[in-house]
């Protein structure tokens, strides 16, 4: 039984003020566990236990909130709600727990199973035996095959004193969006790669205003045509002269256009890790050019897989999972936010161009992406969330949460034991290493000591993971194409907070990595 990434709402990370603001919008996005009770107003009911049922009390004297806890103890006992879910979900408990006196000792804990009742993975807390109230819980994923979890607490088998129980919160399927929603954009028009189109769709641009001057912001070619400007959802367009002007490949806002826009004044400059938000605050712009791009481009890979190649090509089944982190998942992303246009995540646009590409439709995609994710987590349980499915191929994607506190040798071995325990249930799993993009540079301050160490861990991770190449491991550079469009456009053109993608640059992931498969 080990801790989870995440338990108590705070992580392992050295900064865990970042995942909290990344995670405040994600929580509460999920199912609310309907079954009533979990605050003990009515007694046991709903609850199960294990162990003797004298140990179990309803006590009025001791509560957190409401009128009522649960007493467990003198003796060993066992509280706890079955819940259904789905594999592969993220899900997140708390509760409020006490001892009468110092030793003696409490959990929380969360156990998965699958259809058959077998155990899979628990997470369980450290020991508590706080004689005042404090908050436990967990944060975490549901493992590859889970069908229900066991949530609850637990005292030792000491057999001294008591532990309480309070006020327990259960949300499931966090992040699923309630309504999903057709994408409003062409799909295959944003999977024509940047780098040899010359057309380019709906290129996002956050019209910046500096000193109050007129909000603009540049393209990354040089238009030869705009063909449209409109607004993020598709649904209003702007016209030139009225709305913007055009200098080059410069967009000048007019003073009394409609076009959304930011002044500096609106983002805290000075605060070092200052935090945002501009889901939809940028304007899309379609256009042609004749220049080229002169960054980095993905190449062709598929030599060095040859297992996934083959099953391509001769159109047989194939299994790609993707293990990661929140943009793994696809957070902040058009679909996942639920705002128009409703484009899909990274992932989900690799492998429909992969099915459109080789012409069937036998290629299944798994998600393991798991929001304020850690590279050492992935490690110690990847052939519990991998395994299981029995992929050909997989996606690893992490570094954006670990490079505060992980040097690049110490990710490369994490990767490495990733690597490790998803070779040991299948030789032939190809894997596909994703370098992260880099974070907005000015989300940290040039007066952080620590900025410049940051920058060359996320750096370093690109390369480590680029000479991990070999055959069956290729790597994808998110992190060298994202340097070069920063300094081509403004990292919030392209970016819904210092650390997620919004559409534009999720479109560059998942050409990127159809690219290393697509001729």
């Amino acid at each position: 039984m080990q801790n989870g990434p995440i338990r108590n709402k705070v992580t392992c990370l050295s900064r865990p003020v970042i995942l909290l603001a990344m995670l405040v919008s994600f929580f509460g996005r999920g199912k609310v566990y309907a079954q009533e009770n979990l605050d003990f107003e009515q007694g046991l009911t709903g609850w199960l236990t294990k162990g003797n049922a004298a140990n179990f009390t309803i006590d009025k004297t001791e509560h957190y909130r409401g009128d009522h806890s649960v007493r467990v103890g003198k003796g060993y006992g066992m509280l706890y709600r079955h819940v259904d879910l789905a594999p592969l979900s993220v899900i997140q408990f708390n509760a409020y727990i006490k001892s009468n006196e110092k030793g003696v000792n409490a959990y929380s804990f969360i156990s998965f199973y699958n259809a058959h009742h077998k155990l899979l993975l628990t997470y369980k807390s450290k020991a508590l035996d706080s004689t005042g109230w404090q908050e436990t819980g967990n944060y975490t994923e549901t493992p590859a095959g889970t069908k229900y979890a066991e949530i609850g607490v637990e005292n030792d088998a000491s057999g001294k004193g008591y532990v309480y129980a309070d006020d327990f919160s259960i949300e499931t399927n966090i992040g699923v969006p309630k309504t999903k929603h057709a994408p409003l954009c062409n799909v295959d028009q944003y999977m024509k790669p940047f780098w040899r189109s010359d057309t380019v769709y709906n290129e996002t641009v956050l019209l910046y205003s500096v000193n109050g001057k007129p909000a603009e912001g540049r393209l990354l070619f040089m238009p030869d045509k705009i063909v449209s400007v409109r607004n993020f959802g598709l649904d209003k367009a702007y016209s030139p002269g009225t709305d913007y002007t055009l200098n080059g490949n410069l967009i000048t806002r007019t003073a009394h256009s409609a076009m959304p826009f930011r002044a500096d004044t609106s983002f805290d400059t000075k605060k070092d890790l200052a935090w945002f938000n501009i889901q939809s605050q940028w304007v899309a712009v379609t256009y042609t050019h004749h220049d080229k791009w002169d960054g980095p481009i993905p190449h062709y890979k598929g030599a060095q897989l040859p297992h996934t190649m083959v099953k391509l090509r001769t159109k047989q089944p194939l299994k790609i999972v993707a293990f990661g982190m929140s943009i793994t998942r696809g957070m902040d992303v058009s679909s996942y936010d639920t705002v128009a246009p409703y484009m899909p995540t990274y992932v989900d646009l690799f492998a429909r161009q992969l099915r459109k590409a080789y012409h069937y439709n036998n290629i299944k995609l798994y998600n393991g992406g798991l929001p304020g994710s850690v590279v050492d987590w992935a490690a110690q349980y990847a052939d519990k969330y991998v395994n299981p499915l029995h992929p050909d191929l997989v996606i690893l994607d992490f570094g954006m949460n670990d490079f505060w506190r992980l040097t690049p040798e110490q990710f490369k071995g994490h990767m490495q034991t990733i690597i490790k325990k998803i070779k040991a249930a299948n030789l032939n799993v190809e894997i596909i290493l994703l370098s992260n993009m880099k974070f907005d540079p000015d989300y940290v301050l040039d007066s952080d000591k620590h900025k410049l160490w940051y920058q060359a861990n996320l750096e370093g991770y690109n390369h480590v993971l680029a000479e991990m190449e070999t055959k069956g491991i290729i790597n994808l550079d998110m992190c060298s194409i994202s340097d070069a469009i920063y300094k081509k456009k403004k990292a919030k053109d392209c970016l819904v907070n210092p650390l997620h993608p919004n559409d534009y640059m999720a479109r560059w992931y998942a050409q990127g990595l159809a690219a290393l498969l697509v001729k």
